[in-house]
């Protein structure tokens, strides 16, 4: 257990201990869920490999689907991601 301050602008600094063992870097993303009294962070890692991003988007297009509608799938499987782990 790790105890952490909230800074000024609302931040909150993750022990080094803790980026380390995770492999977090700067710029990877994560996700907040707030459930009553308790706040868990999901982690998404940027990818080293964008391309592989995009072959894997690719997958999932399916055609007659409008720019909108594929972006908003593309976020359900996101948070879908990010609640799985």
């Amino acid at each position: 257990m790790y105890r952490v301050r909230v800074g000024r602008q609302g931040r909150i600094v993750l022990p080094k201990e803790l980026r380390e063992a995770y492999g977090i870097r700067t710029g990877d993303e994560a996700i907040v869920v707030a459930e009553g009294e308790k706040l868990t962070i999901h982690l998404h890692k940027v990818s080293d490999d964008p391309i592989q991003d995009l072959t894997e988007l690719s997958k999932t297009i399916s055609i007659g689907l409008s720019a909108e509608e594929l972006k908003k799938r593309a976020d359900e499987e996101r948070l879908k991601q990010f609640l799985r782990k």
